[in-house]
């Protein structure tokens, strides 16, 4: 055992820890909103991984991990979904700090949100066989599907511009994991077709992920600029 993802967590979760003490970015400030809306993903997303794992959808090589297990998952994949949604949503918050704010941008969230839901419907249609191909494609159009109707902010055009920013790392690090494998996947409840060693559905699956995230996110934001901008009718 040598725990290569452990390493590999701590990368992830190093550079854009370090980096959150950025003056324009100033990430730490936003860390009473960010861990809640981490710990609500990563709840649900960990029920997902455990019954996937109890499914043999995937598995972990012990080879490469600790030793050390949660149920059916090892202690690095529990780190995964605190690590890599802080990295996804640290990148998140430095486009919207670095990057200047166009109307016309954030109004292209409506197309972009119809063209993921077009691609995560059409491979449920033909997919539908597939356990990981067809959840994930259910449950990704229910989050854009709620966004696109119910929700319909426009920082949605800024998730997809760092969901498109976050597959440069997400390239190396799921590439290091499905390649060694640390990871590793049952192809008959999938598509069969990968991006290298990484399965397509896994780019889904973390958009799934990243939305999820954002969307809370941003929604335990909007509950605290209320309490601050109205204390005495929290209060009363």
């Amino acid at each position: 055992m040598n725990s290569l993802y452990l390493w590999i967590n701590i990368a992830t979760f190093t550079f854009p820890l370090l980096l959150s003490f950025d003056k324009k970015v100033a990430f730490y400030k936003k860390w009473p909103t960010l861990l809640p809306a981490i710990a609500i993903t990563g709840i649900v997303f960990l029920i997902w991984d455990q019954w996937f794992a109890v499914m043999d959808i995937w598995g972990f090589n012990a080879i490469y991990l600790s030793g050390y297990y949660i149920g059916e998952l090892p202690i690095e994949e529990v780190m995964f979904f605190l690590t890599v949604p802080y990295a996804c949503v640290f990148i998140y918050e430095c486009l919207r700090a670095y990057i200047k704010h166009s109307e016309t941008f954030e109004e292209l969230y409506r197309w972009f949100t119809l063209l993921f839901f077009g691609i995560a419907i059409t491979l449920l249609y033909w997919f539908n066989d597939k356990l990981y191909t067809a959840i994930t494609c259910i449950v990704l159009t229910l989050m854009l599907g709620t966004h696109l109707m119910v929700i319909r902010r426009r920082y949605m055009s800024w998730f997809y511009f760092a969901f498109m920013v976050s597959l440069i790392p997400m390239l190396i690090v799921n590439g290091i994991l499905t390649y060694k494998p640390i990871v590793y996947y049952n192809d008959a409840e999938n598509m069969g077709l990968r991006l290298g060693s990484i399965p397509v559905e896994d780019f889904l699956y973390n958009m799934t992920m990243f939305v999820m995230c954002i969307g809370l996110y941003e929604w335990f934001n909007r509950l605290r600029l209320r309490r601050q901008l109205h204390p005495l009718k929290q209060s009363s």
